[in-house]
């Protein structure tokens, strides 16, 4: 074995500790943020249905499950399919995300090797896997970081003119949920100007069946679904209310916090230094200083593509972005960043930017703000502490035999236990303010009205704080609902 081979075994052997040693800390985990609703609320719908409806009504019999607006089931489709075999618990999800990453290791690697030289892969693997909203989602068991997946399987499946592949794995990008279809539309046309290029730019019929052909399983099933969803829930029914996520902006205001948060999530936790140097990279290739391969240009234009989808959503929606949902375009950033300079700088120096970049994204888990600024926790490994809190938190509250009529709390702490924890079903956390007793974490990100409210002691006394930095969980007790119960 020559030593290109050893220092890239070394970086991938890391990369795999890293990830195993990652599954074994989080395995029976309680599930986490959007998790509970995307993959645990919907694969209960299906076990308890014993699979018999494909789509999730609005309005049903099983309490406290809806569907996640309009988006393809899949992952709870999978999850309760797989917990008929082996029985619900939560390692399940666990196992089947560390399946997936190395589906991930061996797709991305494939797909480095045709950017990079030898020497360079292993690095380039160091960086991509080591971001912290990777790794933050990969801990979680989150459904965006199979998207990622089927998303790098499907780019390389087009690329290498894999049919097979890239059917398969586009059936799975589709039916995640619809940042997988945004991103394999992206895909497509990104696609149609790769096989544009390399037919001496004549476009015919027949490159347009070409570009389709891949794509034909992933529609055809996609559309299957839309179709029976419509006919049950209607238009776009649920999603699109007044005052939603997927409603106009109010006004200009809006519109630039909106703007904000959108640059906010593309370079926190650390990702700021990857764009930051993307713009010398996208100046030399504008200038051609540097040569562009179409497989080059196919990553340009899917990056270009799905940076625009998500631009736009901040003109046109009021939604809340995520880091995560920036995945895909932040991956091809990287990728596309790195490939620029292995051209413009001679190899120390190369290696010294790679360097850099793996320092910056060891501190996307450091990065806390101050307690009434929104954070994306799943998307980094600070939140880790929440789930020994969470456990404290519940067993106080059970020790002290409190009503769960009576307990309120944030984001992540509301609801059934029985979604999050598979067990505990039927204890119910409730979301209004106005309780006997409200469970406060900063893993929330509550309104600042309420925190405020929460931090007035004549309102509100804390009885019981579990802290272990940077996550805190305090229960607080309503002194006026108190003195009204008297």
């Amino acid at each position: 074995m020559n030593a290109v081979h050893k220092v890239n075994f070394t970086f991938l052997g890391v990369i795999i500790f890293v990830y195993v040693l990652l599954t074994a800390g989080c395995l029976n985990n309680c599930y986490f943020w959007d998790v509970v609703q995307q993959v645990s609320k919907e694969a209960h719908w299906y076990y308890q249905t014993n699979f018999k409806y494909l789509i999730i009504p609005s309005q049903n019999s099983l309490s406290d499950i809806v569907a996640t607006g309009y988006h393809p089931p899949l992952m709870g489709m999978l999850t309760a399919a797989l917990w008929k075999i082996f029985g619900v618990h939560l390692w399940i999800s666990h196992l089947l995300t560390l399946i997936c990453f190395f589906v991930l290791l061996y797709q991305t690697l494939k797909l480095v090797e045709k950017f990079f030289p030898a020497h360079q892969a292993g690095w380039v693997m160091l960086v991509v896997f080591m971001e912290a909203s990777l790794l933050a989602q990969f801990s979680i068991a989150s459904p965006d970081f199979i998207l990622l997946t089927a998303f790098i399987a499907s780019l390389r499946g087009l690329l290498e003119r894999n049919t097979w592949l890239s059917s398969i794995a586009l059936i799975f990008l589709f039916g995640i949920n619809m940042r997988g279809i945004f991103a394999g539309i992206a895909l497509w046309i990104s696609f149609q100007l790769f096989l544009y290029l390399n037919s001496e730019k004549k476009f015919s019929f027949t490159l347009l069946a070409a570009s389709i052909r891949p794509f034909l399983p992933a529609i055809i099933l996609s559309l299957i679904y839309f179709i029976f969803y419509f006919r049950m829930n209607g238009w776009f029914s649920g999603v699109s209310e007044e005052g939603g996520h997927y409603s106009l902006p109010e006004n200009i205001s809006m519109i630039g916090k909106h703007f904000f948060e959108f640059l906010l999530r593309s370079v926190e936790n650390g990702r700021i230094i990857v764009w930051v140097f993307s713009l010398f990279a996208f100046y030399w290739i504008a200038k051609k200083k540097v040569p562009i391969s179409n497989e080059l240009k196919m990553l340009i234009c899917c990056f270009l593509m799905l940076f625009s989808i998500y631009f736009l959503f901040v003109f046109i929606t009021r939604m809340p972005f995520s880091a995560r949902y920036f995945m895909p375009h932040f991956f091809l950033l990287t990728l596309i960043t790195l490939s620029v300079f292995s051209f413009r700088l001679p190899e120390t120096k190369w290696k010294a930017t790679v360097l850099v970049f793996l320092l910056f994204e060891l501190t996307g888990h450091l990065w806390i703000y101050p307690e009434k600024m929104a954070k994306s926790w799943d998307c980094t490994l600070a939140h880790l502490p929440y789930y020994e809190l969470r456990k404290q938190c519940f067993d106080y509250i059970d020790r002290q035999n409190m009503d769960y009529e009576r307990i309120s709390a944030g984001f992540c702490l509301y609801g059934d236990r029985g979604f999050t924890e598979l067990n505990q079903a039927g204890k119910k956390v409730g979301t209004q303010l106005n309780n006997q007793y409200f469970i406060y974490s900063n893993i929330s990100n509550l309104p600042d009205e309420w925190i405020d409210e929460l931090h007035n002691p004549a309102h509100w006394k804390p009885l019981r704080t579990f802290e272990k930095w940077p996550v805190q969980i305090t229960v607080f007790e309503n002194i006026s609902f108190k003195q009204t119960e008297k």
